[in-house]
Parts: structure tokens; sequence; C-alpha cells
């Protein structure tokens, strides 16, 4: 819409800078090259565009900025144009690969995929209307789209065919299988910092030393104070007259968007390929005769017809609109029932027979007008919306820094903002990127001039002036105390919690072994489970009758006095969690918590492992594995088992992707200018 908007604006000035160049051109000569390159890369000898890298590296560079709100360093800008470039190459590489190993998509099935993408459907059923809006919005034609479509479908094809040929054995499934589904036995003290808040006391000498150790970090943030004009569609929403004469003014003119055209359902026969094939013609023309002797089409397409995706259903293409297909003229020329070929295309010759006509319909004005109105009032809001947008872009450039006159002139309100962070921390726009950027250019900040009009959403602009830039100060003590008061408690508690954590770590491992165990714990293994690994003696006969999965077994209940740990983890001011059986994909446990528990091993020896766990938040925790018990294929249902076998051939198809796409890529000559990874400053 921006540019919509600018382009009939500073037509004389472009004309003036076009003609100094001319005379640069003519007198002095200029050098095609000083651009640099003319392409991103070149894969074996076929050119990667700059246009295409620009836009995906704008695409990621945005992408990057908005989920991290950080500048992009030179380092970092450096490596997003290499990756960028590198996903490029790999993608026209993989391109290249599927031509050479012929890999084609029939018209069929190209038509196919177009009519089940969902942004072309109305109501669940492909519209060509919708289709042709859909790609003239977009900028692109039908065929430059068919082609993209194709050579994707066939990427598609060559990706299915390396997934389908991974395999994995029958032993690395069950190995994977004891590895996902395996369980350990753990147990752990917890010691959240919040909970040692109460004991913390911090004095004002602590504050005043910490305030003056610190004065770097209480600087307030760089931000300015603004004016600014908004718009939005909404505004224009209700100042919109709709009568019958409009509504029927409009259909008439959007008339060709309520009828349906004409479909018609055709049969083929393809003989031959895109190879040049003497012979296939003739082969056509035999195809053809024996329809005329009598034959039947369906038996000969599934007996000649070299298009895979059609021979098998007697050669029918399904229902084809105007414009699909590469032989759709002859289509729509045919009669009903009418033989005709051979057809030449880019895929060989085509013997095509006409089944059926649909015809096309029109929707009358009644039984569309409630939908016109609520469309016609969203498109006269858009149109007043834009002209209102392009009038304001006008009226702030002429006022050049000033925007009262413009307020006046537009009937809408000035409004101010103080503060607008330069991270974007504090704004009064939805989003705050696009103010930012532009309050923070040369031309708003330094030169004080109106910016031009900024597309904060789709529906909604603005324009603003910078009043006043506020660079960081220095905040005093009295702005900052609490805060700095909250910090130094959060630290003093953490290391009460980390100092709880190692005195319960070190009287723990002091506390006899019938007492360090849990007196009521489940027994580290089932009884009969020869394959788990046991690590602790102590042993619990309430518990040998539990399952050794159920971890409402493996705890104490209010009758039962606590164990020796428990009541330790109290003492200190934490929280003890009895021994339970844990998996990789369990939730209830903290995700430190979880890592640590399966990236340790009980040692030969047995004996229980125990580790210090740090937290987020500076939460400590003190673990302790007990038993190992590896997965069994056996022990799961139906669905949980297709489910592995399902993930399994996942991940494998994955990594034969990976590598192959590797392979590919390592395998291409590719050439990348140098000024496309490190861009000269001009």
């Amino acid at each position: 819409m921006l540019q919509s908007i600018r382009e009939g604006v500073g037509r004389w000035v472009a004309g003036i800078i076009l003609a100094l160049i001319a005379v640069a051109f003519i007198f002095w000569g200029v050098d095609p090259t000083i651009m640099g390159t003319t392409f991103a890369a070149k894969v074996n000898g076929e050119n990667i565009s700059l246009v295409d890298f620009d836009r995906a590296l704008q695409n990621q560079q945005s992408q990057y900025q908005e989920l991290y709100r950080v500048e992009l360093t030179d380092d970092l800008q450096r490596a997003l144009r290499l990756s960028v470039l590198e996903d490029l190459i790999q993608g026209e590489a993989l391109a290249q690969r599927v031509a050479s190993q012929g890999y084609r998509v029939s018209d069929a099935r190209l038509a196919q995929a177009i009519r089940s993408l969902p942004e072309f459907q109305v109501g669940g059923d492909f519209s060509m209307d919708v289709y042709r809006s859909q790609l003239t919005f977009s900028g692109i034609s039908p065929t430059a789209f068919e082609e993209q479509q194709r050579e994707q479908l066939g990427l598609g094809e060559l990706q299915g065919g390396i997934g389908i040929s991974a395999f994995y054995t029958p032993s690395e499934f069950a190995r994977y299988v004891e590895l996902f589904e395996q369980e350990r036995e753990v147990a752990y003290a917890l010691f959240p910092a919040d909970a040692f808040l109460d004991r913390v006391e911090v004095d004002e000498t602590r504050v005043a030393e910490y305030y003056e150790a610190n004065k770097d970090r209480f600087f307030s943030e760089e931000n300015v104070d603004i004016e600014y004009l908004e718009l939005t569609r909404a505004d224009f929403a209700g100042d919109i007259e709709v009568t019958d004469e409009i509504l029927e003014t409009y259909y008439e003119q959007e008339q060709f968007r309520f009828q349906t055209d004409e479909d018609r359902r055709p049969r083929h026969i393809l003989i031959g390929s895109i190879e040049d094939d003497p012979e296939a013609e003739a082969r056509a023309m035999d195809v053809v005769a024996r329809l005329d002797a009598g034959e039947s089409f369906e038996d000969l397409a599934a007996e000649l017809s070299e298009d895979p995706g059609t021979s098998g259903q007697g050669g029918d293409l399904g229902w084809l609109s105007r414009g699909t297909g590469v032989f759709q003229d002859a289509v729509f020329d045919m009669e009903l029932g009418e033989v005709t070929g051979p057809v030449k295309s880019e895929f060989g010759y085509h013997v095509i027979r006409l089944d059926d006509i649909r015809e096309g319909e029109v929707r009358t004005f009644d039984s569309v007008r409630e939908e016109l109105e609520v469309e016609y009032r969203d498109v006269r809001a858009e149109e007043l919306f834009f002209d209102a947008a392009q009038e304001l872009d006008a009226l702030a450039f002429d006022a050049f820094d000033e925007l009262a006159s413009v307020a006046s002139d537009m009937e809408f309100p000035l409004q101010t903002f103080e503060g607008l962070t330069r991270t974007g921390t504090a704004s009064p726009f939805p989003i705050a990127d696009p103010a930012v950027q532009t309050a923070f250019s040369t031309e708003v900040l330094e030169l004080g001039e109106n910016s031009r009009l900024i597309e904060i959403l789709d529906d909604h602009v603005a324009v603003l002036r910078v009043t006043s830039h506020n660079q960081p100060q220095e905040q005093p003590l009295e702005a900052v105390r609490t805060e700095i008061e909250a910090e130094l408690a959060s630290i003093a508690a953490q290391e009460l919690a980390d100092a709880a954590a190692a005195e319960f770590l070190t009287r723990a491992a002091a506390l006899p072994a019938a007492d360090s165990s849990d007196a009521d714990s489940t027994d580290a293994a089932d009884p009969g489970d020869a394959d788990a690994t046991v690590v602790t003696d102590s042993t619990d006969a309430a518990a040998e009758q539990a399952s050794p999965g159920d971890a409402e077994s493996a705890q104490e209940t209010d009758s039962e006095p606590p164990s020796a740990l428990a009541a330790l983890a109290g003492e200190l001011g934490g929280t003890w969690t009895e021994r339970t059986w844990l998996r990789r994909t369990d939730t209830g446990v903290p995700v430190e918590i979880l890592s640590s528990v399966f990236n340790t091993r009980p040692d030969s020896e047995g004996d229980e492992v125990r580790e210090r766990v740090a937290l987020a938040g500076g939460d400590e925790a003190v673990v302790l594995v007990t038993a190992i018990r590896p997965g069994n294929a056996d022990s799961l249902t139906r669905d949980e088992l297709q489910s592995r076998l399902t993930a399994l051939a996942q991940a494998t198809a994955g990594f034969e992707l990976a590598g192959y796409a590797q392979h590919v890529r390592d395998d291409a000559s590719v050439r990348i200018p140098d000024e496309v990874i490190d861009p000269p400053l001009f």
C-alpha cells in the first residue's frame, strides 16, 4: 500500500536524478560492476538471483529482530547472509537433481494439487475466480505459478522416494524403545529461592554500596517524545452509505465473481515423452486408428498411456477449468463425446476424448445481496482509508516539520506520547518496531522532519515527529531503591537456597543406609523384573505389592512418618519428593531435574547417584537416581507401538533426507561472489 501511495510523489525529483546519472554515463562512463555482482551464487552454472537472495535475507532479518529485539551486529549479519545463501544453494541444487533424474509431474497431478490448496477454495471447493484473483494480487501469472508448483511437486517426489527408502532393523527399533521408554526411579529435594526471602534482611548500607558499585547499570533508557497522527480503517467503517442502487452497480462491476466457469471432463492417452521420439506421433496415430475401429478408450489408456497418474483410471483427468492443462485449448474446442488427437505438448502426444461438460452458473443479485453489502462496506472503508492515508502522507510531507496544521486540515486529533524507547518497550502503538525505526532515523530524530507514512499494521498507519530527544540519564538512588532491594534480596535468597542444598547433600551422605533410603518407597524395580538395574538395597514389603510404575504407591501416606531425607529437607527449608518412576516425556517435574536424571547413570557399584541441580530463577535441587528400567515394546499398547514406529520412521527418513540434501549440495559446483557475503560499504 505504501508503494502505491508514494508512486505519485517526487517524480520530478526522480527525473533530475536520472538526468544526472545519464550525464555521468555519457561523459565519464560507468563500470557496470561498480554495484558488484549480478547474481548471489551460481550452482552448476545456474544463477540464484540477487532479488531472491535479498528477499529471503530481509525476511530472515525481520524474523530474527522480531524474535530477539536486538541490533544485528556485523558478525550476526554475516552469519545470517551465509545461512540464507546456503538454504538457497541447497534448494537450487536439489531442484537441478530433480530435473536430472527425470521426475515429471503430469497435468492431472498438477491440477489436482492446485485444486486441493485451501487458499483457492470456497466452501471446500476450488474456485477459479479466487485462484485468478489471488495470483493477480500476488503479482504472479498462472503459468509461472503452475511451473513453481510443478517444480515443488517434483521435489516432493524425490524427497518421498528417499524417505520411503529409509529403513531400520528390528534390533534398532528395540534399542529405540529401550531408550525412549526408559524409566528411572528418582527422588529429589527442592529448595526454592523464594522460600528463603523471609529470612533475608537488606540494610541501607548494602543498598548504597550496591548502587555505587553498579551506577553504570542504573541509567534511564534512551527515548523520544513524539506527537503523531494515526488512521485506522475502522475510523471510516461507520460513514458508508449503502443503498440497493449502489449495491446493484457494485454487483454489475463484480458479476464475474458470482458466476461459475464452464468445466470439462476429458480423458487422455499419453504417448511418448518430453525427449525427441520420432515414432511417438506414429504410435499416437495408431491409437486413434484403434479407437476409430471401435476399441475402448479406457482399455487403450490402461494398456498404452504413459501417464502413470491416469492410466489406471482409464485416462480420466477429472474436471478441468479453462486456463488449466497444457492442452486446454483443444479440450474447450471439442464437442461432447468427440475424440481428437494427437495433440502435442511438452510431455508427448495426447489422444483426447471429451466425456462431460458442466455449464457455468450465475448467482442472482438477490441471492448475494447480504454478502455484497458486507463486502461493499469493507471495500469502501478500505478505499476511504487508502485515500485518507495518501492525503495524510502528502500533507505531512508538505508541512515538513510540524503536524498541527495537518491535524487541523484532516480534522483528526494530534496525539502525543512521552518516552518512546529505542527498544520499543514503551510505545503507543500495538506494534512498536515500525514507529521506533522511523522515530530514531536520521531524518526524523536529527533533522526534525515529519516522518513519511508509517505502516503499523495493514489497516493502521501513522505519521509522527520527534519533539524531544532524551538521552540516557543516571537515575538517583531513590528512583531505583526498590529495584536494588529486590535484587539484593533475591541474591541473598539464592545463596541461602544454595547453602541449604549443599548442607542437605552433605548430611544425607552421613545418614545410615537404612535412614537415607525411603522407608516407604517402591523397590528399585519389580521383584520379578530381571532387566531392571537395582541400585538400592532397601526394600519394602508393601511396595512390592504395587506396580513399579504407580507413582502413588511410591509415596508416603498421611498415616506414615516421613523418611529421614524428607525430614532433613523440611528442616533445611526445602521440600522432598519421594521416589517415583519418571520417563523422558514427563512434565510433572522441573525440566532441569528431568534433564539431569536422564544425563546421569548409577555407577557399576550400584550406589545411588546424588547430584546438585541448579534451576531457573536461582532454585536449587538435590536429585537421587536409584534405578533404571529399560523400555519394552511388549508393554506398549497397539496405538503406542504404532506411534513409536511412526516416530522412528520419520526420524530415520529425516536423517536420510538431510544427508542426501547435503550430499547434493557438496557435489554441486558452487560459486559465491565475495561481495555477497561481505558487501562493500559505499
